[in-house]
């Protein structure tokens, strides 16, 4: 008799391209495993990766050579693995069964050339008995084919004719080339079971308002034999290990069928997102024995976590809008969010030490919430583990997005039920997660004409999800989609107020836009917004340094605009060269200068438009920038961190943003041509530690001065750091301070680059936050190509845990930017606590760096900036 266990079948498996029905020729068994024309595979994984470490294909994350793979997705796969049952025979009233977690897309399962199961659909598990096949206990043959990629719509396209639920990123869209996604991306188990079995089980916890009992339930799946007993035990273990509830309920003899346990949990710890408090994760365990107590096969294990979290409207929002503000566990917290796009274009292929890394990243950044793009995944139980840890909450999509020409959905009867259909089978699975706060349909769906975004009346597929979810995800908040409205796109109001009818009309949820608007317009645009919520908007820049030289051919790397080939594959619609020019007066001769203008206009255009939103708080309810990763390596991309998982400047202005306290200032431009004064406005916040802080601090100052780049202070000014204005208890976590103006003449200053220097200071005069922004007396930045050298001195701590910047000499050294200057195929990454520095003469700073999953050996640092060349320290 074969012991009851479950083996995941990641070993063995070979791949091999079919034409037409061919496949079916070459499943059965017989075959000499020698024969030609198969190559190794892995699962998970992904077609095009196995064929390019077989070399098929070309690199396809290399130049243009992803062309050379677009043929991949219009054959079948044909995947191979022996089966044997590990213990030999299956005893009496044993079973034996197959469990695909997914597979991308359409799949026919073969046991010996036996059809046994065909399947479609990449987000739904599905099972397959195969006991009759092996139940000798002798060696069989398991044969998978994956079917040709389904017809689906590129970025510009139109959604009507879209009739998969499929991640659509890889048919085509701005920040990844065409590479349709075929493979079994999930995992593969063989379970053997006796006549009673656990199939899967829907855990929720939810915790009341007095926050005195914790309530689980588990609504569990059961298979079983007519006639089979036996008893279902549940435990639930604090953070701790200790057992806090258990239940036990007898199983009757009624074959499958579903039944519910509904648990207890005095005086629970509360989950809180990242910023807020802590993350308490408890275990769940339920099991199956038979009536003489032994076990009945595998058990099933979640955890979860207890929250309350509901949206809530902001303060003087107006009468017609759908609340935004996340409330958690009673306190409202605004939201610094981003967006989350497919960790990579071959999903399939697991990446954990990466998924962890940049999701720590987001957390490092104080992010409290990542929306999860449309065009992308139903993301993976290893995402959700890691935002439970982190405290990052998740706004899910369904895999629906906007096309172009037409961004409404079908609503063929057959296809609205295929979604919710799909939906009631995902749902449930990701139940236990504590981080999912928000469902939604998907990414800008709307009406293209009048570019108004869909609602429930308007579409019967996202009528049919929002039932779904309301059904099977009652405790979850669901928005209609993003952005929902009324307005589709971000537009200057005419003043900061609501209820007063200042906001421009329909700014509820909006999307844009994803370019820098130029030296001053991005800075009018931004000041003048008024949304409640900005669920979308970027800016663009250039790849850092290894990525670009990975990416882009020898050769090719000049010019950087649409106009070389290269360039025009590699992100075409965020390159913004002739801006970047523009910006820096025509004066970018080269890939190292161009590169370092971009990354300062996307540093310093993103930082503004994030801080323009946090100054609107509590009545704007947060903003989610786009984009935090991305999925291929592109040369030009609105993402923050790149494709290797190094980020870029813009990272760290918006991680500066997102501080607890933080300091910042609104100003017209950073190009002053033409004025004879600088004017800015003074704002600070300072969020309370621990879950229950909320409201400004008592006292407090905010000091603004204007520096040259010698260092001399031309004018200084020392106000108030006010406190927030509106009930005190909407104040949330980003309780936002007008200090007051400071304003200085220009002519006074010897240059044509100045500092603004900012520093926030509690009321016993510690320094809480500082920040500073570089400006010129010009039309553009083009100064900062003329700056004389800086000296830096610079040294490293041992194996490099920290890196020590002191100025000795010159003017002010601006732009320092720290980067891992391993080859690229090293492993792990170097994380710098803080980066994209300017330093005074005189001034020197620390930098911790962690080195996350990353040998001690080899460790490498470079340094650069505007006027220091590079240096690399060991």
């Amino acid at each position: 008799m074969t012991p009851l266990v479950e083996d995941v079948l990641t070993a063995g498996w070979q791949l091999r391209g079919c034409l037409g029905d061919t496949w079916r020729w070459l499943c059965g068994p017989g075959r000499p495993d020698e024969e030609p024309g198969w190559h190794a595979a892995r699962v998970p994984g992904s077609v095009l990766d196995d064929l390019y470490r077989a070399g098929q294909v070309p690199d396809p994350y290399h130049g243009t050579q992803s062309l050379a793979g677009e043929w991949v997705p219009q054959r079948t796969w044909l995947y191979r693995r022996p089966l044997r049952l590990p213990g030999g025979p299956l005893g009496e009233g044993q079973r034996a069964l197959l469990r695909f977690e997914g597979v991308d897309h359409e799949a026919t399962v073969l046991l010996d050339g036996h059809e046994v199961a065909r399947h479609e659909g990449m987000f739904t598990p599905f099972e397959v008995d195969v006991t009759r096949y092996v139940e000798d206990g002798e060696p069989h043959l398991l044969a998978v084919a994956v079917h040709p990629a389904p017809p689906s719509e590129p970025q510009v396209g139109r959604t009507d004719r879209v009739r998969v639920h499929k991640a659509r990123m890889g048919y085509g869209w701005d920040f990844c080339p065409r590479m349709i996604h075929q493979g079994i991306w999930r995992p593969v188990t063989l379970e053997t079971s006796g006549p009673l079995r656990l199939v899967c089980a829907a855990v929720g916890a939810d915790v009341d308002e007095a926050e005195d009992e914790g309530r689980i339930t588990a609504e569990v799946t059961l298979d079983a034999v007519a006639g089979a007993r036996g008893v279902l035990h549940a435990a639930v273990r604090d953070p701790d290990g200790t057992l806090v509830a258990d239940a036990r309920q007898d199983v009757p003899p009624h074959g499958p069928g579903r039944t519910r346990l509904e648990l207890r949990v005095p005086r629970p710890a509360l989950w809180w997102p990242n910023g807020h408090g802590e993350q308490p994760l408890y275990d769940v365990t339920l099991s199956l024995t038979d009536t003489d107590g032994n076990s009945a096969g595998r058990s099933l294990h979640a955890t979860t976590g207890f929250r309350r979290v509901r949206l809530v409207h902001a303060p003087g929002a107006p009468q017609d809008a759908l609340p935004y503000t996340l409330e958690v566990n009673g306190r409202r917290i605004h939201t610094k969010g981003w967006n989350w796009v497919p960790l990579d274009a071959q999903y399939g292929v697991p990446r954990p030490g990466r998924l962890e890394h940049l999701l720590r990243l987001a957390a490092d950044a104080h992010v409290t919430l990542l929306r999860v793009w449309g065009g992308g995944l139903i993301e993976t139980g290893s995402f959700y583990e890691l935002c439970d840890r982190l405290g990052l909450l998740v706004w899910q999509e369904f895999s629906l997005s906007s096309s172009g020409i037409d961004s409404v959905p079908c609503d063929e009867a057959a296809y609205v039920e295929l979604l919710a259909r799909e939906a009631r089978s995902l749902l449930p699975r990701l139940r236990h997660h504590p981080s999912l706060a928000v469902w939604g349909p998907g990414n800008e769906l709307h009406d293209t004409a009048a570019a108004r975004p869909l609602t429930q009346e308007d579409s019967p597929a996202i009528a049919a999800l929002a039932a779904a979810v309301a059904d099977a995800d009652p405790s979850r908040a669901w928005l209609p989609g993003s952005p929902s409205g009324r307005d589709f796109l971000f537009r200057a109001g005419t003043g900061s107020g609501y209820a007063d009818g200042t906001q421009a009309k329909g700014q509820h949820d909006v999307h844009g836009p994803w370019e820098h608007q130029g030296l001053g317009a991005q800075q009018e645009l931004y000041d003048a917004g008024t949304c409640l919520l900005h669920s979308e908007f970027g800016v663009e820049g250039m790849a850092n340094r290894r990525t670009w030289d990975a990416v882009v051919p020898p050769g090719e790397h000049w010019p950087t605009g649409r106009d070389n080939p290269v360039m025009e594959h590699l992100g075409a619609w965020w390159n913004n060269t002739p801006l970047v020019r523009a910006a820096f007066g025509e004066r970018l001769h080269d890939v190292a200068t161009m590169r370092r203008a971009s990354q300062q206009l996307q540093y310093d255009g993103l930082r503004y438009a994030v801080e323009a939103t946090l100054r609107r708080s509590p009545r704007s309810s947060g903003c989610i920038p786009w984009q935090f990763n991305e999925p291929f390596p592109n040369a030009w991309c609105t993402s923050v961190v790149d494709h290797r998982g190094d980020p870029k400047p813009a990272y760290h202005g918006v991680r500066r943003a997102y501080r607890p306290a933080h300091v910042c200032a609104r100003f017209a431009t950073q190009a002053w041509a033409g004025h004879g004064t600088f004017t800015a406005e003074l704002w600070s916040w300072r969020q309370q530690p621990g879950p229950s802080g909320s409201g400004g601090p008592a006292g407090g100052t905010v000091r603004a001065r204007l520096l040259d780049v010698e260092g001399t202070v031309h004018a200084e000014r020392v106000l108030p750091a006010g406190q927030p204005s509106g009930d005190p208890a909407w104040a949330s976590s980003v309780p936002a301070a007008r200090a007051g103006v400071f304003s200085a003449p220009l002519s006074p200053l010897p240059g044509e680059l100045f500092l603004l220097d900012l520093e926030l200071r509690d009321g016993d005069g510690e320094p809480l936050a500082s920040g500073r922004w570089v400006h010129s007396r010009t039309s553009d930045l083009a100064p900062l190509l003329d700056l004389p050298e800086a000296r830096i001195e610079t040294v490293a701590e041992p194996h490099l845990r920290a890196v020590h910047l002191r100025h000795a000499g010159g003017p002010a050294a601006l732009g320092l930017y720290l980067t891992d200057a391993r080859p690229i195929e090293a492993e792990g990454w170097a994380v710098f606590e803080d980066n994209m520095l300017d330093l005074l003469p005189g001034e020197s700073v620390r930098v911790p760096v962690t080195w996350r999953a990353a040998p001690g050996e080899g460790r490498a640092v470079a340094v650069e900036g505007w006027n220091t060349g590079v240096r690399e320290l060991r």
